[in-house]
C-alpha cells in the first residue's frame, strides 16, 4: 500500500473527515482503527488462502512512516494478541485437512494408500521410491522412471506380492541416477490434521495422523 500523505493514509482506511481538526486529532484514532482493521481482516480471510506476510509488513511500515514508530508501537501490543488469536481459529479450521510437509515418513490410510511427493533436482531416467516399514524392512519399490522438478507418488499399501498391508506410518526413500552416481532425494507427504497445539515458544503445532507433530508454518501446501 503507497502511502503519500497522512490524508491519503485516512481516506484509504474509511477514517478521515476531511476537517483539519479530525486530522490533528486522528493520531491515536487512526492507529486504532488501522489495527482494528487490520485485525478484521485477519479475522476473515480465507484460511486456506491467507494474507500474504509481505503485504502485511508493507501496510504496517507504510502507516509507520505517517503516525511515528512510538505511537505504532504503543499500540501493537494489542494487536499482537488480536492477530495470534486469529492465527489460532485458522489453525483450528485446518483439522480434517489435508497438509503438505517435507518428510520420509508418510501415513498409509486403507481409502488412500499413501501419497508423496518428490523434488528431482537434476533429469532422472529411472526414478525410484522404496517404501519401508517401521522395522526397515523393505515393502515395495515404485518404478517411476523419467521425472524432474517435483513429480507426485501414490503408493497403494500393496507390497511386492500383492498382499494389502495394515495402515499406518511407512518411511520412504526417494533415488535415481544422476550423472552415472546414485543421488537420493528431497520429499514430502501428505498428511491429515488430527488436531492442533496453541500457545507453544515455536508457534501453532499441528499433530497430523500417523505422521506425528509438525510446525503450522512448516506446511508447504494446505488443502
Amino acid at each position: 500500500m503507497s502511502v503519500t500523505s497522512v490524508s491519503d493514509t485516512y481516506k484509504s482506511l474509511g477514517v478521515y473527515s476531511g476537517d483539519s481538526k479530525a486530522e490533528e486529532d486522528s493520531g491515536n484514532l487512526g492507529i486504532d482503527d488501522f489495527l482494528k482493521l487490520m485485525t478484521t481482516e485477519l479475522e476473515n480471510q480465507d484460511p486456506l488462502d491467507p494474507m500474504d506476510n509481505s503485504q502485511m509488513l508493507s501496510q504496517i511500515a507504510s502507516f509507520a512512516t505517517v503516525t511515528g514508530i512510538d505511537d505504532l508501537q504503543t499500540s501493537f501490543s494489542s494487536f499482537a494478541d488480536n492477530m495470534e488469536s486469529s492465527q489460532s481459529v485458522q489453525a483450528s479450521a485446518l483439522i480434517g485437512n489435508s497438509v503438505l510437509i517435507e518428510s520420509s515418513v508418510g501415513n498409509m490410510t486403507e481409502d488412500e494408500g499413501l501419497s508423496g511427493q518428490i523434488y528431482v533436482s537434476d533429469d532422472v531416467t529411472d526414478l525410484t521410491v522404496k517404501i519401508y516399514s517401521e522395522e526397515g524392512e523393505l515393502i515395495k519399490t515404485l518404478e517411476i522412471g523419467e521425472a524432474s522438478g517435483y513429480t507426485d507418488f501414490t503408493w497403494d499399501g500393496q507390497n511386492e506380492e500383492g498382499e494389502v498391508m495394515e495402515p499406518g506410518p511407512y518411511q520412504f526413500v526417494a533415488s535415481g541416477t544422476i550423472d552415472g552416481e546414485n543421488t537420493s532425494f528431497a520429499t514430502a507427504t501428505v498428511g491429515t490434521v488430527e488436531s492442533i497445539v496453541l500457545g507453544s515458544d515455536e508457534g501453532i503445532i499441528l499433530n497430523l495422523t500417523g505422521i506425528g507433530s509438525v510446525l503450522f508454518s512448516d506446511a508447504l501446501e494446505i488443502t
